[in-house]
């Protein structure tokens, strides 16, 4: 800012903003101290990691009152939908690894504060999937939290044999991926309930929810500014523009993000709503698109829970990374470490933590490399799936008698 000749003050508007350069994940990998306050220093802050969809891993640094605003924004779009995350029940099906000794005896699932039932994705098969309904249903939990990938096989599991809940639940909330059309429909029949998109991410600048009267995304304005642009950088506004999802979170002043490029390609929703909130719309977001892996008994498992859920995995010290799969049950990870971090090390934790969230209907080779090539459009794809998919998305999914 001293550089350019300006100062805070000068800041008047939103269209000032665009006096600030645009930065992306690399350019704060390479220049993390930069970003952070001078008030304080990396090693008195929280961190978490996202692998984010592209594959590149970035390390973000916040204090305690970023966590609060970040529970406080899941406080406020549930209460939208008139529910509360303090006394009502929910069941979370996102990634999280279930114990071993649970697995074993039929369990895949677990209790956490009596208030949410916690279930593996990775073990939902046609053989399981009554399993799996008696326990929400013994659960009687008001709503669900999920990824489409994760709930995607519960769901056809439910519609090719018949199932159904017994319980009623107020809603489904969906985040971390794209959503089709397709996988709504899906979702929405088998359980009988409204499927709520939100959008979130680990960068915390940004966050999209749904209302009662659209499934729209509308960005809370308290959360930070969300700019729609061009390839060149020109901001787009019309209904139905689209472009790439540019933000300014106001919520982490320790770790500031101003004009931070998410790689999402988002459309532009109309503005207003029925619900009186005016807020940015985006009808459609086109980033994030979940990806498949295929196990040894060519059943479809969901990757992104298992790579992107942070609470099971640690991408600290990890630049790029790259999942290669060309037959089923085996995988083959290329990892890029920063500048000072100990390869190895990172590669046996990688191998340890990863294989144990997919358990035994994958092997994993994991190996270090100085770089990892770049797509046409000059992105990283965390996933290179090499099988074709569509036979086994035709034949159906999660047939086997699970380990």
């Amino acid at each position: 800012m001293k550089k350019a000749g300006f100062s805070a003050q000068d800041i008047r508007s939103l269209d000032d903003l665009r006096r600030f350069p645009l930065i992306d994940k690399t350019l704060i990998q390479s220049n993390y101290d930069a970003f952070v306050a001078d008030y304080t220093t990396k090693e008195s802050l929280r961190y978490r990691t996202t692998g984010g969809s592209t594959g590149t891993p970035l390390t973000v640094y916040s204090d305690d009152d970023f966590f609060a605003r970040d529970k406080a924004n899941t406080e406020y779009y549930m209460r939208v939908f008139g529910l509360d995350i303090f006394s009502h029940r929910s069941v979370r099906i996102y990634g999280d690894k279930i114990d071993e000794d649970l697995v074993g005896q039929g369990t895949y699932w677990r209790v956490v504060d009596e208030r949410k039932l916690v279930m593996s994705c990775y073990h939902v098969t046609r053989n399981t999937a009554p399993a799996y309904l008696a326990a929400i249903d013994g659960f009687a939990p008001r709503y669900i939290h999920t990824r489409p990938s994760s709930i995607l096989p519960l769901a056809h599991a439910m519609a090719e044999t018949g199932l159904a809940l017994n319980t009623r639940l107020d809603a489904i909330f969906c985040d971390g991926e794209y959503l089709t059309d397709g996988q709504r429909q899906v979702i929405e029949t088998a359980f009988g309930t409204r499927l709520v998109n939100t959008f979130g991410h680990t960068e915390g600048s940004a966050v999209g929810i749904s209302c009662p009267h659209s499934n729209s995304l509308h960005f809370l304005p308290q959360v930070g500014v969300v700019e729609v642009l061009a390839a060149d950088g020109t901001p787009l506004t019309a209904v139905g523009s689209k472009g790439e999802m540019v933000v300014t979170g106001f919520n982490n002043p320790v770790f500031p993000f101003i004009r931070y490029r998410t790689g999402d390609v988002v459309v532009r929703g109309a503005p207003g709503c029925a619900c009186g909130r005016n807020y940015t719309m985006i009808s459609d977001i086109e980033g994030r698109i979940q990806d498949y892996v295929v196990d040894l008994n060519g059943n479809l498992v969901p990757l992104a829970p298992a790579i992107f859920n942070y609470n099971d995995m640690e991408w600290k010290g990890i630049r790029e990374f790259k999942v290669i799969q060309d037959k089923p049950g085996a995988l083959r990870l290329s990892v890029q470490v920063e500048p000072g971090t100990d390869g190895q090390e990172r590669c046996r934790y990688i191998q340890t933590h990863l294989g144990a969230i997919l358990g035994s209907g994958f092997s994993l080779d994991v190996a270090l490399v100085d770089d990892l090539p770049k797509t046409r459009i000059g992105k990283y794809r965390y996933l290179d799936q090499r099988l074709d998919l569509a036979g086994y998305f035709r034949d159906g999914q999660n047939d086997r008698e699970d380990a």
